[in-house]
């Protein structure tokens, strides 16, 4: 398994937090212009090498097996709504009730789920590069106000991990094991304790928003105690990773990668795919090449 770099020690987090905030932008905006399966499947994989890099293999297992969970929800409830269009996998009949387990809805929902473990991915890799220090430098020149807002937005996948982790934990105290049971108490059990985090996370944004507001947080310009100069480097990485998304934007205005209806998810592989697996994963792992090419100039 990849080894872990220490994280302030690498090329990425020394990059201007701006740079890396418009990195990131690309990164999630490029998440959402493909939804063709093998792009999804290798724009996945490409994420999970790149924060295996930053973030280590246990962080990393821990926030697959959280998202787990999302995933089979979202195939799940994709299976029942669509089941239109063929072909047939498995059928059922009770009585006048027929189910209909149909590839397209079984590979549109799983799709579907890997975009958004990706978007969890991307955050929680933004919440290593990005710290809330850096994230309030960068948005403070807009509008503090809204720095406070995408603070709390990106740490929110954080603390909601962080959380279920400790929740869970207490709930084995009474005899409420999520790994236990049959399928059904599982998922009782799962759900419960999510309408628990989020109903904490949305209360506990809430609460920070109001006592920021109460401090007079944005009343006036805020000074930091670091300031970030930018350098060569910080210009070549942003002019290249542009690059790459305005060649990810082209593709899907020439309707590379992108299907309008789930009639049309048949097939793992369709035309133009190589095009766009070969652009999201070069923007993905942009900055391991970057990493690379740093440390070999440097030494």
């Amino acid at each position: 398994m990849m080894n872990k770099l220490p994280i302030r020690m690498t090329f990425f987090y020394r990059v201007h937090p701006a740079v890396a905030a418009i990195y990131f932008l690309e990164v999630v905006v490029a998440l959402l212009l493909f939804n063709h399966p093998s792009i999804a499947v290798f724009g996945f994989a490409g994420l999970t090498v790149t924060s295996l890099l930053y973030l280590g293999g246990s962080a990393v297992w821990r926030q697959l097996k959280m998202s787990l969970f999302l995933f089979l929800t979202i195939v799940l409830f994709n299976c029942l709504l669509n089941q239109r269009f063929g072909p047939i996998l498995w059928r059922l009949t009770i009585g006048s009730l027929t189910f209909k387990l149909t590839a397209p809805a079984l590979l549109y929902g799983a799709v579907m789920g890997l975009m958004l473990v990706q978007m969890l991915m991307a955050f929680g890799l933004l919440n290593a590069i990005l710290p809330p220090n850096k994230l309030v430098y960068v948005f403070s020149a807009v509008t503090p106000k809204l720095g406070l807002l995408v603070v709390i937005s990106a740490n929110l996948v954080k603390s909601f991990i962080r959380n279920f982790h400790q929740l869970s934990m207490l709930q084995k105290t009474r005899n409420i094991d999520l790994a236990k049971g049959s399928f059904v108490v599982r998922i009782k059990n799962a759900g419960h304790l999510l309408q628990i985090l989020l109903e904490d996370s949305l209360a506990s944004g809430m609460e920070t928003a109001r006592l920021m507001d109460a401090r007079g947080f944005g009343a006036g310009k805020r000074s930091h105690y670091r300031t970030y100069r930018w350098h060569m480097t910080d210009w070549l990485f942003l002019g290249l990773s542009i690059l790459i998304f305005l060649g990810i934007v082209a593709a899907r205005v020439n309707h590379i990668g992108w299907s309008d209806s789930v009639a049309q998810f048949s097939l793992f592989w369709l035309a133009g795919d190589l095009l766009g697996v070969g652009l999201l994963i070069g923007l993905l792992i942009f900055p391991m090449v970057a990493e690379g090419v740093y440390h070999l100039w440097t030494n």
